[in-house]
Order: C-alpha cells, then sequence, then structure tokens
C-alpha cells in the first residue's frame, strides 16, 4: 500500500547542475581531481563545502601537504574559492543547485573572469600558476635578504648557495651547550 509520503518523497537537496564546465578542466595534479571530487561530494545547496584540510586529507589517505597543493591548484584554476578556513565554494559552472533557476541565476551573477568556457581558460590556469610560483619565489628570497638575517659569506657567485657537508650540518645539529 502507497502512502502519501511514499508517493511525494521529499526531494534531495541537490537536484541540479550543470557540470558542462568539466569540459574545460585544465591540466592540473592528480590530487586536485581528487579534492575537487570529494568536495563536489560533500557539498551543500550552491556549493558551499564545510571540510577542513585535515578532513580531506584523511578522507583521501594523504598528507595534508598533498590536500593544500590539490587546493591551491583548483583555486588558481578558479574551480574552488576559498571563503574562510574549512569553507571552501565551489564555482557555479561545477556546483549543484536546488533548481534549474537557483543553478543559472548563480551562473549568471558569476565574474567574467571566473567563468570555465571561455577558450584561453588553460592560458589562464597556466598565467595564474606562474605568478603563484614567482610570488612563492620572491617571497623565498625577501626572507633571505631580511635585515636580521646574515647573508651566507661564502659563496662562489650571486646568487648561489652554501653547500655544507653533511657531516657539517649533523655537528651543527648535534651541538649542545655544556650544563655544568
Amino acid at each position: 500500500m502507497r502512502t502519501a509520503a511514499s508517493a511525494n518523497p521529499e526531494p534531495p537537496e541537490l537536484t541540479y547542475g550543470t557540470y558542462n564546465g568539466f569540459a574545460y578542466m585544465p591540466a592540473m595534479p592528480g590530487i586536485a581531481y581528487r579534492v575537487l571530487f570529494r568536495l563536489l561530494g560533500t557539498q551543500e545547496p550552491g556549493g558551499r563545502c564545510l571540510v577542513t584540510e585535515e578532513e580531506l586529507a584523511e578522507a583521501l589517505d594523504v598528507h595534508r601537504s598533498m590536500v593544500g597543493r590539490g587546493l591551491q591548484a583548483l583555486i588558481l584554476a578558479k574551480l574552488v574559492f576559498r571563503q574562510a578556513k574549512g569553507i571552501y565554494l565551489l564555482n557555479p559552472m561545477i556546483s549543484g543547485a536546488r533548481s534549474v533557476t537557483e543553478h543559472l541565476e548563480a551562473i549568471g551573477s558569476l565574474d567574467p573572469a571566473d567563468r570555465l568556457d571561455v577558450d584561453d581558460y588553460q592560458e589562464r590556469y597556466e598565467a595564474s600558476v606562474a605568478q603563484a610560483e614567482q610570488e612563492k619565489k620572491e617571497k623565498r628570497l625577501g626572507r633571505r635578504s631580511s635585515p636580521g638575517r646574515s647573508k651566507p659569506t661564502n659563496t662562489v657567485a650571486e646568487g648561489t648557495a652554501d653547500v655544507l657537508s653533511l657531516s657539517t650540518v649533523r655537528d651543527r645539529s648535534r651541538r649542545r651547550t655544556s650544563r655544568s
């Protein structure tokens, strides 16, 4: 016998999504795809994902730093936007929604720079990756030349780093002040 509840079951929260954005996926590291698929499976309507890097790492059985790399690739590809620690928003072009209208409104309000269906998507992603790598390099160089740190004394040419023998490094790590 059918009851009213079985005849009209409640629809799932996510009932609609256009996943044609996947046709424009850039070439990313493999971990980025694993993280993306996990986020797609945990999203709320509108593409909001409440999950920490630690939780993703545990679910994917990888180190947290790998999840961080995957998220960074997804953010540079504009597939995921970080709202706060543990709160991510999927690009509306790949997220789910409660209705067709809600989904199309989200895509319509998307900044044109964040759209996935553009001809130069791979080039934009590669430019974002190159820019992020350059910023990371400059940040590292900035730390090396900060006023509080001493510069290496035995450099052969400008821009080369000191190379210490393994025994020297071991001796340094074992040095302890004698306690009397």
